[in-house]
């Protein structure tokens, strides 16, 4: 009861949603008149169980942002345990109160350096044309860089567009996993190997089959590389693994990088807002973590991050196989196939050099 009055004490007067289970009995002790509305009844006293999915509850570390479903709306939760309870703070990302998708002035920015350097690269190479000279290497790979930034920039709105209206394309098809992570992970090594960080995949897995959207899964892989590259540096690992656990089929990508702060991981899986500029330190649209989250609903998973500043980061993407592929879906099964280099060289755009483009990957 002591613990209850002093939650409420603290919390009661928040807007955000906020719940507080005992760490003994896991059942809810707290819920401010803002979780009660959000839920449409009071849900002190019953087991979290109820409530929250099996996987955040679970959960072993002592602070960690989560992006899921709850009550039927898609929601980012940030959890923090204490000794004796344990918060969750939830966030509704599309909540209509808030802003929708805009242009903010860091997108702008990226679009406009990435046509000024194709305008660059291209005169240079037209200047070495006109004395008689065919285009240097360095310059053609600066041009190929500088259009898949272009590229990631423009698919990054697009994507973000499309899941905020509830149109991104879907198309789920019976996928071997291990495939399509071997793969792709071999892909990115490749790449980024002038960074000098260590990419690696792990499996006990031969073959893992999941009814998935393949493009949607690998653009949602990407776009979590993409954030370990960016806070790693050469010495440092990536490690993407992959294994069954029950009903789930949970894909990890741990680094031992830079970490990500602890102010801007709560608000991770939300659409910048307006005070997007002034607290980016880095390049990038602040897209990446919304659309790998949206995927991640589209699949009926989990999406859950863990990361401290200087300690690393731990994602975890948790896939539900409650149903046999063949129960959902009337297509045979097939093995994942990559068609080309392009959704890598863009996904990767922001992270690797443009000694990783050229020719030598265009079709």
């Amino acid at each position: 009861m002591h613990r209850a009055i002093e939650l409420s004490r603290v919390f009661s007067s928040l807007r955000q949603s906020v719940i507080g289970l005992d760490s003994m009995s896991s059942s809810i002790i707290f819920a401010n008149p803002a979780a009660k509305s959000a839920l449409g009844f009071d849900p002190t006293g019953r087991p979290a169980k109820e409530l929250l999915p099996y996987d955040i509850l679970s959960e072993d570390a002592t602070q960690y942002v989560c992006g899921t479903t709850f009550n039927g709306r898609p929601a980012s939760i940030s959890v923090v345990k204490e000794n004796t309870y344990v918060l969750f703070f939830f966030d509704f990302v599309n909540d209509k109160k808030r802003p929708s998708l805009h242009i903010n002035r860091h997108m702008i920015s990226n679009l406009r350096n990435s046509t000024m350097g194709i305008k660059m690269s291209a005169d240079r190479c037209v200047a070495g044309l006109e004395e008689g000279l065919l285009p240097s290497d360095k310059n053609i790979s600066v041009l190929y860089h500088y259009y898949y930034c272009l590229l990631r920039t423009i698919t990054q709105i697009d994507s973000a567009d499309l899941l905020e209206r509830g149109e991104l394309p879907f198309f789920p098809v019976n996928t071997d996993l291990v495939a399509l992570c071997a793969d792709l992970t071999n892909t990115v090594a490749q790449l980024s190997k002038e960074t000098g960080v260590n990419v690696v995949f792990s499996t006990s897995e031969k073959e893992l089959f999941a009814v998935v959207d393949p493009s949607k899964i690998e653009q949602l892989l990407l776009n979590l590389f993409a954030n370990s590259l960016a806070h790693t540096v050469a010495g440092n690992s990536v490690t993407l693994t992959l294994q069954r656990t029950g009903s789930k089929m949970i894909i990890s990508l741990d680094d031992d990088g830079t970490g990500i702060p602890q102010d801007k991981l709560v608000n991770i899986f939300c659409l910048p807002d307006d005070n997007f500029d002034d607290k980016l330190d880095q390049s990038g649209n602040g897209l990446g973590l919304y659309i790998s989250f949206g995927i991640a609903q589209l699949h009926k998973g989990v999406l859950l991050i863990e990361s401290r500043e200087k300690g690393g980061t731990r994602v975890r993407v948790m896939l539900p196989t409650d149903e046999m592929p063949s129960s959902k879906f009337n297509s045979p099964e097939t093995t994942y196939r990559r068609s080309e280099l392009s959704s890598a060289l863009s996904g990767l755009a922001d992270v690797i050099s443009s000694q990783s483009y050229g020719p030598k990957y265009e079709d």
